[in-house]
């Protein structure tokens, strides 16, 4: 006689369904504009960031370039943040770096 067990295996990952995102519309020219760039404090991301602010405004003509440095780089960017950069700039730059 066949003895039949029953394992249950949990993924320990969040169950939420993730909504699907479109390309936000792309810029014609950096030239003048304001672009945001958001450090999220892994290593080097700092040092990316700084390179890449220099060539934009160096090589692309961007007028301005608005840094935030995230609290914890386990956390997400604020909403009122990414809300209030939205509003500001042109263009956002989220770094990852390692």
């Amino acid at each position: 006689m066949a003895i039949t067990q029953t394992i249950t295996v949990l993924h320990p990952a969040s169950e939420d369904v993730a909504q699907k995102q479109g390309l936000a519309p792309r810029l014609s020219s950096l030239q003048g504009a304001t672009v945001a760039l958001i450090d999220n404090r892994k290593r080097n991301a700092d040092v990316y960031l700084q390179e890449l602010a220099r060539l934009l405004q160096e090589e692309y003509g961007v007028a301005k370039v608005v840094s935030y440095k995230k609290d914890s780089q386990s956390l997400p960017t604020p909403v009122e943040v990414m809300d209030q950069l939205s509003a500001d700039c042109d263009a956002l730059v989220h770094a990852v770096a390692d």
